[in-house]
């Protein structure tokens, strides 16, 4: 992992990445937990398969929620806000993010989800008032681990990988942004075991399981406050 820049001395710390579901959100595996059991309880008969390669092609933005529902034998309207009210905010994170944003951190999202889905949960739980730029899957069209999602959100953000700090449940996910010189964290979600890094690639990293721990792994770099927009 690189942590050092050309002069070798180590950038200090300016944006914070988060991943949505498992992290800001409380379930990591939101199809085994949120979406497949409320297609479920609404009669859809999908197999699981099916039902994940829908998930997936909605989340790369080659179908919109609209003909997901549609596809899934639910075509009713209002079928988006329905099923954003199963997701639930990971306790402490509205805290987490208030102390984040007051140490002059940037704070943004990464996340494999559609942009109807994301928007609608993020402004149910008030996170737009401290996450200001919301990187999502089927607007990239490209879903993490694909390192090309990481490139953008960077690019974005106008922040060098070495004072970027990466927040994700899945390891498989945080191998990417480490490849690019990004400081790592593993949040630890229902979803973290089913979801390793490849053998090769494992390296250690800091894991944390409440936000109060991830806050505290956060502050043991040196922080860069983000420029007033103003």
């Amino acid at each position: 992992m690189r942590l050092s820049g050309h002069d070798g001395v180590v950038p200090q710390l300016k944006v914070i990445v988060f991943d949505a579901m498992g992290v800001l959100y409380r379930f990591g595996d939101v199809q085994g937990r949120v979406l497949i059991p409320y297609l479920r309880a609404h009669g859809c008969r999908w197999t699981e398969p099916e039902i994940r390669a829908a998930y997936r092609s909605a989340t790369l933005g080659r179908i919109t929620t609209d003909q997901f529902w549609a596809a899934a034998g639910l075509p009713e309207e209002g079928r988006d806000a329905d099923y954003c009210q199963r997701h639930q905010l990971t306790e402490g994170a509205l805290e987490a993010l208030a102390e984040l944003a007051g140490d002059g951190l940037e704070l943004a999202c990464l996340s494999n989800d559609t942009v109807v889905w994301s928007a609608l949960v993020r402004r149910r739980f008030g996170l737009e008032g401290y996450i200001r730029q919301w990187f999502i899957s089927s607007d990239l069209q490209a879903r993490k681990p694909d390192v090309a999602a990481y490139g953008v959100a960077l690019s974005a953000l106008g922040a060098s990988p070495e004072e970027a700090v990466f927040v994700d449940d899945r390891p498989v996910n945080l191998a990417p942004a480490r490849s690019l010189g990004m400081r790592t964290i593993l949040f630890r979600s229902d979803d973290t075991d089913a979801h390793p890094e490849p053998s090769a690639e494992r390296d250690p990293h800091h894991s944390v399981r409440t936000m109060p721990e991830l806050v505290a792994a956060i502050r043991e770099r040196p922080i860069r406050p983000c420029p007033d927009p103003s």
